[in-house]
């Protein structure tokens, strides 16, 4: 069998077996209607939103920031897709539990690599059908496009992720080659969160520079060399009809993502298998173990304390508040400058807090019990109860997300302007919302709990990310209603005052019914 023939094949067995273990993990039809709908609704809010933008900008002639818009959309994809394709190109090639198997069978390795590539590609498609499809969908049909314009830019949105799969490929397999096993793993997943995160900050931060009237002002350009300006450049140039140099541009996108990516990968593969070797060897241990003092009159705090040493010493645990920390930079510099939908109030900030709150609890919550992995059923064998078992996951959980979310309340209450006493509400309301959305999170993962995963990455995958999530969101609602309630009726520090004793009551709610589940389902745990 040729080389082409045999990567067109294992291909198509992974893409299979990917898809009969996702049909594996849609067994609950109530879930099945909850992630459609919360399909459908991102779909149709970001579809709306795009058509009334561009509509609104197209009725104004502020043409020239209209047409500057879709590169710039295209880069805040950008960014926020390496958070998760660079965790999963790791996963992909060096932690995924069919590499022993593939790299033992009659397979060129470069085959391998490549097939993995595709399917990677493949599952990155999701996010661009529930993201990128309704954005360019509702700017077409904002800015009157002709209908052959739609399956063109489609093409190009649906080619976009390839590329930037496929140099976070070729970056992991030459760090793992030329960088020991045991540190590269971390100082890729480090650098894979903050270079991405400094880099949207000082682009974002170029947007305060735009000045001029409607009609002149746009957006700052961006480098041509990265795939996010390429496809903007598709979508601008289809939407002026001006087909030419559209169509360069997505030749340029088709020849990088099906001829350039692959051969690169397949060159690069000559390095894959020294590196995913060395990649497993464990590192000598000293000598000499320091013996750790255990506090047997509370179980609790060993079990706390191991769960402090996994999250230190495992930096992809850190992607969601790091990310959640991204989303506080594109606050404050939506609030430089002056793009808020409504004038800022106290409360305006809480909720905007209250929302990175649940973000960054989300993640921690929805892995607490999953993370044990295999070694689940020693919380069952060693003398721990339920009830311990749930104050060390509890704890370790909250408390790094409520170091997060402090950090974030400071820098919005700075940026804002706001005085020490507004930025103590914001610290609370902060630390509340987080609260619901650990308890959230940690309800749902005790009843639905993932064991057996390839990296901690792989346990938020899919639904299990939108459950806890709106059932975050819509706590968040009902706390910012009461604040909005507040506001209107009283004034001042009253008015946040009550809203905080409000939420605080919401809050006290949610989490007794959510962590009474989670005892229960902790008791009831069976491996």
């Amino acid at each position: 069998m040729g080389s082409v023939a045999e990567m067109i094949a294992l291909t198509r067995w992974i893409l299979h077996q990917r898809a009969l273990a996702a049909r594996r993990d849609w067994s609950s039809q109530a879930l099945y209607a909850v992630v459609i709908s919360a399909g459908i609704g991102l779909f149709t809010v970001i579809a709306l939103g795009s058509y009334v933008g561009a509509r609104t900008l197209a009725a104004d002639r502020a043409l020239k920031l209209l047409h500057s818009i879709p590169s710039w959309a295209f880069l805040i994809y950008l960014f926020t897709d390496i958070f998760i394709a660079f965790g999963q190109a790791l996963g992909d090639l060096y932690m995924s539990a069919d590499m022993p198997l593939l790299l033992v069978m009659p397979l060129r390795t470069s085959s391998i690599v490549v097939a993995k590539f595709v399917a990677g590609v493949v599952q990155n498609e999701m996010y661009v059908a529930a993201i990128l499809a309704p954005f360019v969908i509702g700017f077409f049909a904002g800015t009157h496009a002709p209908l052959w314009a739609y399956p063109v830019a489609l093409l190009a949105v649906a080619v976009f992720p390839a590329m930037l799969y496929a140099v976070l490929a070729c970056v992991t397999i030459l760090a793992l080659r030329y960088i020991p096993g045991r540190h590269a793993k971390e100082t890729l997943w480090i650098l894979g969160a903050v270079v991405p995160t400094i880099f949207w900050v000082a682009s974002f931060s170029g947007i305060s520079e735009a000045s001029g009237d409607l009609a002149s002002i746009h957006l700052p350009p961006l480098p041509n060399w990265l795939p996010s300006t390429w496809t903007g450049n598709v979508v601008a140039f289809l939407a002026q009809r001006e087909p030419l140099p559209a169509f360069g541009w997505l030749l340029c996108l088709l020849f990088a993502a099906v001829v350039v990516c692959p051969a690169a990968l397949a060159f690069i593969s000559r390095s894959f298998e020294r590196g995913w070797s060395e990649s497993l060897m464990v590192p000598k241990r000293a000598g000499r173990v320091r013996v750790r003092k255990q506090l047997a009159q509370l179980p609790w705090i060993a079990l706390l304390q191991k769960d402090v040493w996994v999250l230190m010493r495992t930096p992809q645990l850190w992607f969601s508040h790091i990310t959640s920390l991204g989303f506080v930079a594109y606050l404050l510099v939506g609030h430089k400058a002056q793009t808020p939908l409504m004038p800022l109030t106290i409360q305006l900030a809480m909720a905007q807090i209250g929302f990175v709150a649940i973000l960054a609890g989300l993640n921690p919550g929805m892995t607490a019990l999953s993370l044990e992995h295999g070694s689940a059923w020693l919380l069952k064998s060693t003398p721990l109860d339920a009830l311990d078992i749930l104050k060390s996951k509890l704890a370790i959980t909250w408390f790094q997300t409520a170091v997060v979310v402090t950090l974030g309340a400071g820098a919005i209450a700075y940026g804002y302007g706001l005085n020490s006493s507004g930025a103590g509400a914001l610290v609370a309301f902060a630390l509340l919302m987080a609260l619901c959305s650990v308890c959230c999170g940690i309800a749902f993962d005790t009843t639905f709990p993932s064991f057996h995963w390839e990296n901690p990455n792989s346990i938020n995958r899919g639904i299990r990310m939108v459950v806890p999530f709106l059932a975050g969101v819509a706590v968040l609602l009902v706390c910012a209603a009461f604040l909005a309630m507040a506001r209107v009726l009283l004034h001042g520090a009253e008015a946040v005052v009550v809203g905080l004793v409000l939420s605080l009551l919401t809050v006290a709610l949610v989490a007794e019914r959510t962590l009474r589940t989670a005892l229960r389902n902790i008791a009831a745990l069976e491996l």
